[in-house]
C-alpha cells in the first residue's frame, strides 16, 4: 500500500502537480440538441415580439429543457448580468480555413457553432486557455464546457475533444476537470473563485489540456464554450 502511494506521488510530481491536487467530475451533463444558430435566433426574436406561430410556440416548449437556448438565445440573465472576462488569450489557435476561425475568443462568444481549437501540431497536451478577471468581478462558482466542436455530430467525431484540463487559480494548479467523451454541455462545481472586491487585485483563471480524446480524422483538439455561472449578481 505504501509502495503504490509512494508512486501516486511521484507520478504527480513529475508532471508538475501538488499531489493535494483533487480531480472534479461533472455535476451536470446535458446533451446537445441540434438546433443551427439561425433558428435559435429567430425563435428569440418571435419571442421578444410575442409573435409566435403555432409551430413555434411548440418549439418553445421543447426548448424549456435546452440549456444552450436558455443561456446562450433566451436572453435570460444570469452570472454575465455583473460578470465579466477582461481578456481571453490561448497559447495557440488554428490558422483560419476559409470563412472560419478558430481564435481564443470563439470559446467565450456564446455560439454553439464556433470553437476554439489549438494550433500546434499532436493533439494539444499542454495548449490552454486564460481567462482575466477584475478585482471587483462577480465570484465564480461553476465552469461549464461544450466538449469538442459540437456544431455537428460530425465535426465532433472528426476532431479531438479533451479528456482532462488543469485548472489553474492565479496561476497556481488548482483542480484537474475530468470531461466525459459526449457531445455535451458539462457543468463543474469549482468552489468560490475571486474576491468581488473591487479594492483585490486582477486575478486569472488558465485551463490546460492534459489529456484528450483522439478525433477520427484531425489531430486537433477543440473546445466550443469555456463559460462561468456563480454569486454576487442579484
Amino acid at each position: 500500500m505504501k509502495t503504490i502511494i509512494t508512486i501516486s506521488i511521484l507520478l504527480l510530481a513529475s508532471m508538475g502537480l501538488p499531489a493535494q491536487v483533487r480531480h472534479i467530475k461533472p455535476s451536470n451533463v446535458y446533451p446537445i440538441q441540434d438546433f443551427p444558430t439561425e433558428q435559435y435566433n429567430r425563435l428569440q426574436q418571435a419571442m421578444n415580439t410575442r409573435k409566435l406561430t403555432v409551430k413555434e410556440q411548440k418549439l418553445v416548449q421543447k426548448m424549456e429543457e435546452n440549456l444552450i437556448f436558455e443561456e446562450f438565445y433566451s436572453g435570460m440573465c444570469n452570472w454575465y448580468c455583473g460578470g465579466i472576462v477582461d481578456t481571453i488569450t490561448a497559447s495557440s489557435a488554428l490558422p483560419p480555413s476559409q470563412s472560419h476561425t478558430y481564435t481564443a475568443g470563439n470559446a467565450h462568444d456564446f455560439d454553439h457553432e464556433t470553437a476554439w481549437v489549438e494550433g500546434t501540431p499532436g493533439e494539444g497536451i499542454g495548449e490552454w486557455l486564460r481567462y482575466e478577471f477584475g478585482g471587483g468581478c462577480p465570484r465564480i462558482t461553476t465552469v461549464k464546457i461544450m466538449n469538442g466542436y459540437v456544431k455537428s455530430e460530425k465535426a465532433w467525431r472528426d476532431n479531438g475533444r479533451v479528456k482532462s484540463l488543469l485548472l489553474y487559480y492565479n496561476e497556481k494548479p488548482y483542480a484537474i476537470l475530468d470531461l466525459v467523451d459526449s457531445r455535451s454541455l458539462q457543468c463543474f462545481d469549482v468552489g468560490t473563485l475571486g474576491f468581488h472586491d473591487e479594492n483585490a487585485p486582477r486575478w486569472s483563471l488558465k485551463f490546460e489540456i492534459r489529456e484528450v480524446y483522439p478525433g477520427k480524422r484531425y489531430n486537433d483538439t477543440a473546445i466550443t464554450e469555456l463559460y462561468f455561472d456563480g454569486i454576487d449578481v442579484h
